[in-house]
């Protein structure tokens, strides 16, 4: 007969299956949310950054980053909110979902190999592993896993591996 020991062990075990399911399955509704809210910005020439999606305590809360190439300010932002929440809407079943909408700001940290893409002929810095100093700029894309980049002695590229951070840089622009 198994002990109380056991059976709290097995209780707790499956616990964690649930926990990793629920997670999984957030994911996958992440992922759906991301290539919907793509395709709807898209239309409207925005470009979607980052989208971040939460659920507390039967809410629902959205923080989209956009993003346009002839620059983003108060006016993409609400066109992407108005584009955004009434699918939230639909989406969650709920009447008021949280939603945040920004822009990707003027020295914002690229952190997917996606946004190498989305930021193409932005001024950029970079700093490598075991360096000290950051190398500037301007962003052409990413090749291969090799980002590269039009710097002061002329197109360089860098493995993606070797970056430890990279970020947009608003010095740069205007040159």
């Amino acid at each position: 007969m198994p002990s109380y020991e056991n059976n709290k062990g097995f209780s707790l075990g499956i616990r964690r299956v649930v926990r990793a399911t629920l997670l999984f399955i957030g994911m996958q509704e992440q992922e759906r949310l991301s290539a919907e809210f793509e395709q709807l910005l898209r239309g409207a020439g925005l470009d979607l950054v980052e989208l971040v999606s939460s659920r507390h305590r039967g809410s629902v809360q959205v923080r989209a980053v956009v993003y346009s190439r002839t620059g983003t300010g108060t006016k993409e932002c609400v066109t992407a909110h108005r584009l955004i929440y009434p699918r939230l809407q639909i989406i969650f079943a709920i009447e008021d979902p949280y939603l945040e909408v920004t822009s990707p700001g003027i020295d914002r940290v690229l952190k997917t190999p996606r946004e190498y893409g989305i930021f193409a002929g932005k001024g950029i810095k970079i700093l490598l592993r075991d360096e000290t100093e950051w190398i500037h700029g301007r962003l052409v894309g990413l090749e291969e896993e090799k980002l590269i980049i039009d710097g002061r002695d002329g197109r360089e590229s860098y493995a993606l591996a070797e970056v430890a951070k990279a970020r947009l840089d608003s010095t740069q622009e205007g040159d």
